[in-house]
């Protein structure tokens, strides 16, 4: 009886120990993380189900039940609106390859009005010194054409506090101190009219701006198109579910739930690939950090990796 008390009370310093030590992964999820992040995909899914700050403890992606794999719209010679929901497939491989990178996996995806569809998603995502790498490749074997991927997606993003502004910030004209700002919490402004999106969004072009700040006074998410040339349009898409408390204020609800209904922010890429039919296109990479600070902080990430491309050829 002594020994099973002795290795029952080891076994509570353990976990004590590791509740203070900080994020882990649980049961079902497969997750990276250093010093710096953790992030964590659903074993079954590949849905993103969790990101976190280590650093500031800001939970980005909170909730796992709203994680998202990706989306994608592949049209029918008789019918435009034929999405695959990344919620509806389940992940041939969710493997962790080494302590910094994880392949995921998608095949032979169900689409809503075209039955399955020979098409392989292959992502990479890798995790190296606070840098959050996804690379993805889209095999079409189908006859389809398929418009556009939605990868990353995040179905559950989260601003640091609820008592401040939760804002997107991109270039004009491809000036580093000329911004296009625009707030996401406590308020946010349908762009798209109510005539022409089931949800209130908002776009930005990644032609205008290479990268996007997902900005609070404090910190904030920089995310970024990795090429020094966009080779397709890509837009920053967020979408607020169900909507707003009203029109008149543009109001976020501030509760978990609205009629029972979840309250989510999703943050996805879309990429506008048009893959032809038998083809393969490797997407362009999309790269987040997390930084402190101002906004300057997120455009100095910019500008260091921008240097890497503006460096003069040797002769």
């Amino acid at each position: 009886m002594k020994n099973f008390s002795l290795i029952g009370n080891r076994l509570a310093v353990l976990l004590f120990v590791a509740a203070l030590s900080g994020p882990f992964a649980f049961a079902g999820e497969v997750a990276l993380q250093d010093k710096s992040l953790l992030i964590a995909f659903d074993s079954d899914s590949g849905a993103l189900t969790r990101l976190e700050d280590k650093t500031t403890h800001w939970t980005i992606e909170r909730r796992p039940k709203l994680g998202v794999s990706f989306r994608l719209f592949a049209p029918l010679p008789h019918r435009d609106y034929n999405p695959v929901f990344g919620q509806k497939q389940h992940a041939v491989e969710v493997k962790k390859l080494s302590d910094h990178e994880i392949r995921l996996q998608w095949k032979n995806l169900v689409s809503e009005n075209g039955g399955v569809l020979p098409i392989t998603l292959t992502a990479i995502v890798t995790l190296t010194n606070g840098v959050l790498t996804f690379n993805a490749t889209l095999e079409n074997s189908s006859a389809l054409t398929v418009n556009t991927i939605d990868y990353p997606y995040f179905g559950d993003l989260n601003p640091p506090s609820r008592s401040q502004l939760f804002d997107i910030r991109v270039m004009r004209h491809g000036k580093p101190d000329d911004f296009d700002v625009t707030e996401i919490y406590p308020t946010f402004n349908n762009e798209k009219g109510y005539w022409g999106v089931f949800y209130d969004q908002k776009t930005r072009e990644a032609q205008q701006s290479l990268f996007c700040l997902i900005h609070s006074p404090d910190e904030g998410l920089y995310v970024e198109m990795d090429v020094p040339k966009a080779p397709y349009q890509m837009q920053y898409t967020f979408e607020l579910r169900p909507g707003v408390i009203s029109s008149f204020n543009n109001l976020v609800p501030k509760g978990d739930e609205i009629s029972g209904i979840p309250v989510q922010l999703e943050f996805r890429t879309c990429h506008f690939i048009f893959a032809r039919p038998h083809s393969t296109v490797k997407l362009a990479p999309i790269v987040m950090r997390c930084y402190q600070g101002d906004w300057q902080a997120g455009v100095d990430l910019y500008k260091q990796w921008r240097s890497t491309f503006d460096q003069p050829s040797s002769q």
